[in-house]
């Protein structure tokens, strides 16, 4: 073999892995979606508690949690 070649056994592999990754992607997009929405109910649930300060700071976690899954994991039709 000359090395310009992958081979049957990388080729093979390479759709499974995508789909893994695909996967991996779908689950942690999943978890910060629900980190998020657990953010702003504990918030909601705090303000309506009478703990209105710490329901604002609790709130103010949705748009942090939301941003770092935005950093962390770019839209798939994104270069990245």
């Amino acid at each position: 073999m000359d090395g310009t070649t992958a081979g049957p056994r990388a080729t093979a592999a390479s759709p499974e892995r995508r789909a893994a990754a695909r996967r991996r992607e779908d689950i942690a997009r999943g978890l910060i979606l629900l980190a998020a929405f657990a953010s702003f109910v504990l918030s909601v649930s705090l303000w309506f508690a009478g703990s209105e300060p710490e329901g604002i700071f609790v709130g103010i976690w949705v748009p942090s949690i939301l941003s770092l899954g935005a950093f962390l994991l770019p839209r798939r039709g994104d270069p990245a």
